[in-house]
């Protein structure tokens, strides 16, 4: 069995986050920080068409040369992504020595984290991973769940966001707040999403919370 790791959701927006290496895979990863705002220093003597355009564009910083630790500076996330094994191993015994996360792509035993596969609908995130056994298989599940986890998952996360603090001020306790999402789980708010309807589902969501309110003080 894989060693435990513990899942978190980290805010990079404006932190400098270095992708070292040029290729497909960097690219991938290069998109994935970008989708979250970040600010990516690109180190690579060459880059792949992908990252070219972005680095025309002047959505990331691009370094042409080769690795050197003083890349590193002010990292807050690095990712190692060349083709050649002992610069990546390089890459993350700097970062271990400085203590800045690093991964290193399709190496879990030299990644301090592991970027699991992610499906995004709107507000709501799906991570999923293997412990670092199988990427594929991760993907593939992911893949699975996308038939499942409909746009509309994604915009009942953004309509609870609109109520949030109508439901921390009306839902005192867990237990309130779990027969809260029970009503709406159940309730035909999901109708009014894929219909389009969002002011009947916001009236809907706003049901449930005065329905809970009201069973509590029965």
């Amino acid at each position: 069995m894989a060693e435990a790791l513990l899942p978190i959701m980290l805010r990079v927006a404006g932190k400098k986050c270095v992708v070292v290496g040029g290729g497909e895979v960097a690219a991938q990863k290069v998109k994935q920080l970008i989708e979250c705002s970040a600010s990516v220093v690109v180190v690579s003597p060459t880059l792949c068409d992908e990252l070219k355009e972005m680095a025309n564009q002047g959505r990331i910083q691009w370094l042409p040369m080769r690795y050197e630790p003083s890349v590193l500076d002010g990292a807050f996330l690095v990712f190692a992504c060349t083709q050649d094994a002992e610069v990546n191993r390089r890459v993350f015994c700097d970062c271990e020595a400085r203590k800045v996360w690093c991964n290193v792509a399709d190496v879990p035993e030299l990644c301090s984290f592991i970027m699991p596969s992610i499906l995004r609908r709107g507000d709501l995130v799906v991570a999923v991973s293997t412990s670092g056994n199988s990427p594929a298989f991760a993907r593939k599940v992911r893949l699975f769940l996308e038939d499942i986890i409909g746009d509309e998952f994604g915009m009942l996360a953004a309509l609870l966001g609109e109520i949030k603090e109508e439901m921390r001020q009306s839902l005192k306790t867990i237990e309130q707040r779990r027969e809260f999402i029970e009503r709406v789980w159940e309730s035909d708010v999901w109708r009014y999403l894929r219909e389009g309807d969002f002011e009947s589902a916001r009236n809907c969501l706003r049901k449930c919370l005065r329905d809970v309110v009201a069973s509590s003080q029965v």
